[in-house]
């Protein structure tokens, strides 16, 4: 652990929560280099050879890293453990720990320092069901004011539309899966992005004090895959 105090701690992000593979380094907060890429069922074998790869065209090793940051969920179940296991293999050969970051944090990072928005960030889940959260950025960080759950499309427009009669902020929904959407919710601009792994390992430096051995870290599903 006393390496991540250091401001030049190398954390590698590593997200598979959505259909995209996306890893990413930071040298403390500062991005160094990222990819995603949708490899669909060749996630698994191709997820080590990206790591490795991006890390040399960065110009370091696997021993240069000081912590593993991943998402632990919610997401693409597959998906989810996939890089979750890989994180914890690597984390345990490297011996260094990690930092269990939630997806949907992650996905909404890019607003973390926008004033006065509240992000919804949606993962989709199944049919017409998406995991759901929403957080209220202060220009510094996340305040949760709505906590991750499995919801469907029109419960999700209708909390959408709860919060923009509530609240004066402006909405934003933000994930890969918006385009899944049957209706444009009211009150709310739609934002197609992915996540970044950048951000997981942005995300990790900053939650670096919640660093844990590998073993001890655990998924969050929400639900069983075929419930």
């Amino acid at each position: 652990m006393g390496c991540l105090e250091s401001k030049d701690c190398l954390i590698l992000g590593i997200d598979c929560s959505t259909r995209y593979t996306a890893v990413g380094y930071a040298k403390g907060d500062r991005v160094i280099g990222e990819m995603a890429l949708d490899i669909g069922r060749y996630q698994s074998s191709l997820l080590p050879g990206l790591v490795e790869k991006l890390l040399s065209f960065v110009g370091f090793t696997l021993t240069d890293i000081d912590a593993v940051a991943t998402t632990i969920g919610p997401g693409y179940f597959t998906g989810v453990r996939v890089g979750l296991s890989y994180a914890m293999t690597l984390a345990f050969g490297l011996e260094v720990p990690v930092i269990p970051i939630l997806s949907l944090k992650a996905l909404a990072c890019d607003f973390l320092f926008v004033k006065n928005v509240v992000v919804i960030p949606v993962i989709w889940a199944r049919g017409h069901e998406y995991y759901a959260s929403a957080f209220e950025s202060n220009g510094n960080d996340f305040i949760e004011i709505i906590e991750p759950k499995v919801i469907d499309e029109k419960e999700l427009h209708s909390m959408i539309n709860d919060i923009s009669k509530r609240r004066s902020e402006q909405i934003f929904v933000i994930g890969d899966d918006v385009v899944r959407f049957r209706a444009k919710p009211e009150g709310a601009c739609l934002v197609p992005n992915s996540t970044r792994g950048s951000n997981v390992a942005k995300l990790g430096f900053r939650f670096r004090s919640e660093a844990k051995c590998p073993s001890k870290i655990r998924a969050l599903y929400l639900r069983e895959p075929y419930s």
